[in-house]
């Protein structure tokens, strides 16, 4: 495009919110500026385009200066409030937090990759607490200890350990439930299973 202007920066000046959903879906650069400074967070807030502007946050767009200021001055400038507070009040949020615009979808691959539900300000668990939507719900669940309902909500290295542990339960379960004595064995190991192996598995696990 003329002026290094990229097809997810014209989108953002024209306030296309599902071409711009689109675009970052597909790995479109988000942060990338034409040759004057110009990036797509900015041409959103410029614009007063609300919509598109939380889209681009909820996928770390970042709100450093350009040439021009910044978003939030951009916005206060062309006097499109709404926007501007709305850019204050979540200055502290991570991706996960945006919870009015994550789709089920795009929340869930967020916690399996890993996004934590404590960091920010305020945190995704605390403005998931109270919460509606589906996004809302996922990030609750995500934040129980696991079990097999939240199983596919945590990150790779936690959902191996959790199968690991799973199949070594069963395994000694199978290998004691042999007689009368052996079965008590056995359901003890699976009661254990079933009250401890939530704590045995975390988030961060490596």
């Amino acid at each position: 495009m003329n002026g290094g202007g990229t097809p997810l920066l014209a989108a953002c000046q024209n306030g296309q919110l599902e071409c711009v959903r689109l675009l970052l879906d597909a790995g479109a650069a988000i942060d990338q500026a034409d040759e004057a400074g110009t990036t797509p967070l900015f041409a959103a807030c410029q614009n007063g385009h609300f919509e598109v502007a939380k889209l681009l946050s909820s996928y770390g767009a970042s709100r450093a200066a350009t040439p021009f200021g910044t978003p939030e001055e951009v916005a206060n400038r062309q006097g499109h409030a709404d926007l501007a507070a709305w850019l204050v009040a979540s200055r502290g949020w991570t991706p996960l937090a945006h919870l009015e615009t994550l789709t089920a979808a795009r929340a869930t691959s967020l916690l399996r990759s890993g996004a934590s539900l404590h960091e920010g300000e305020p945190t995704p668990l605390r403005r998931a607490a109270g919460g509606a939507g589906e996004a809302a719900a996922l990030i609750r669940r995500a934040a129980a200890p696991w079990s097999p309902a939240s199983h596919s909500l945590f990150p790779a290295p936690a959902r191996a350990r959790a199968a690991l542990l799973v199949l070594s339960i069963y395994e000694i379960h199978e290998r004691y439930h042999l007689d009368s004595a052996g079965a008590t064995n056995g359901i003890a190991a699976l009661d254990f299973g079933h009250c401890v192996l939530g704590f045995a598995i975390t988030r961060e696990t490596q």
